[in-house]
């Protein structure tokens, strides 16, 4: 009798640690296959984009001097973010920015550039603090992979393959909005360049 009640109890820890496990798995928040029409969460950009057989692609347009972006609303904290992307033409860097409310701003800015990888924290709105700036090669016209994961006030970038980690108290800050753009390589537009963002998943 004692040892059924012992492997009674035995398999009631099992199934109660194997389901500390399950709950435990990262749940997926966003997948974007970028098949279609982008949908209204995301709601402003700068330059022209389009989605359409599994891309999203970017390249400067407009009156106004600024690479292409485009945000899209959705609240982070401790999540992991991945997608690949690819740099055309003149382009000199594909970026992922995270904002908080409008009267906040920007928090965290990550610039995957040709030959530099920067992490950028935003303490305050206006102020611009660099945190880690380290040499990367990326070659122009191949997809790249990016997995970003934040975990408190630390962030993890795992760009095909090479990690970089930097830290501080505003990147623990709810994240509102994020973005996807860079520098497609000037305003003379598609011509010069242009960033595709392809496979964006993000579970927490």
């Amino acid at each position: 009798m004692n040892g059924r009640l012992l492997l009674s109890s035995a398999f009631g820890l099992f199934y109660l640690f194997a389901g500390d496990i399950h709950s435990a798995e990262p749940q997926t928040l966003l997948e974007e296959t970028f098949t279609a029409d982008l949908s209204k969460d995301w709601f402003w950009g700068l330059g022209t984009w389009t989605a359409k057989d599994g891309v999203l692609r970017g390249f400067e347009s407009g009156p106004r001097r600024h690479g292409p972006i485009k945000m899209r609303k959705l609240p982070l904290k401790d999540v992991i973010i991945e997608c690949d992307f690819r740099l055309e033409g003149k382009a000199t860097f594909a970026g992922i920015i995270f904002n908080g409310s409008q009267e906040r701003g920007h928090i965290v800015h990550l610039v995957m550039g040709t030959d530099t990888l920067r992490i950028l924290a935003h303490p305050k709105k206006g102020e611009n603090t660099e945190l880690l700036k380290q040499p990367n090669i990326l070659a122009v016209g191949d997809w790249h992979h990016v997995k970003i994961e934040f975990k408190g006030e630390i962030i993890t970038a795992m760009i095909d393959g090479k990690t970089f980690t930097a830290s501080h108290p505003c990147i623990a800050e709810e994240k509102q909005t994020f973005g996807l753009g860079g520098d497609s390589g000037g305003p003379e537009g598609e011509k010069a360049g242009a960033l595709e963002f392809r496979s964006l998943k993000i579970s927490g």
